[in-house]
């Protein structure tokens, strides 16, 4: 099955959060950089927890769907298999047979790429919510605490883009406090520090605007 439904956990469409960068400021205040880990942060949201459920009970569905039509495809194959090589086909049934076969086979291929953007589509309708969510408590956040930027400390590769920063300004507990989140209960992995490799997470960054 080309479609893959897996991809990505939620946090994949949070590169559509664009950077809100704050107007120049005087030459006497110093830039202010933060960091946080989307991938941590949004492990933690119920709603973005929900959304995946929401999606892995699509995707269950449309691979019966799909496991039901390759079912039926793979017995006509056969049946026309079986009664060609017993001499039981004319030409013209045989013909006929081929055709049902193709337009079987298009079917499914179809079908494979219209649930495949069906899922893409509610995907991005489920997570724009929660993107709007976590952007407005970045901005919020940036602005309170004065920060220029605040970035994503990790990509999709596991990969982190800050290798060394100030432990203050990991804002990741603050930004989970803003969301409501009761981070008592965080466990903080060591790769959700600077010095090393977070969690997979795609580039994302926000500030104040």
């Amino acid at each position: 099955m080309p479609m893959n439904m897996r991809v990505l956990g939620l946090a994949v469409l949070l590169s559509c959060c664009q950077p809100s960068v704050s107007p120049a400021q005087p030459s006497q205040k110093p830039l202010r950089i933060g960091y946080t880990n989307l991938e941590l942060v949004l492990s933690y949201l119920p709603e973005a927890q929900q959304v995946q459920q929401q999606l892995s009970t699509y995707e269950k569905k449309v691979i019966e769907q799909l496991n039901i039509k390759q079912s039926y495809l793979q017995t006509k194959i056969e049946e026309y298999t079986e009664l060609k090589q017993a001499g039981k086909l004319t030409p013209a049934q045989e013909e006929e047979r081929r055709k049902e076969i193709m337009r079987l086979d298009e079917e499914i291929k179809r079908f494979q790429e219209e649930s495949e953007q069906n899922y893409l589509k509610k995907k991005a309708e489920l997570l724009q919510p929660i993107i709007d969510k976590l952007q407005k408590a970045i901005d919020e956040l940036a602005a309170a605490e004065g920060y220029d930027y605040i970035l994503n400390n990790s990509n999709s590769t596991g990969v982190a883009f800050i290798l060394h920063g100030p432990k203050g300004d990991d804002v990741t507990e603050r930004l989970l406090k803003r969301l409501g989140v009761d981070t008592s209960k965080i466990q903080r992995p060591d790769s959700a520090t600077p010095s090393s490799s977070a969690p997979a997470a795609p580039g994302s960054s926000g500030g104040k605007k």
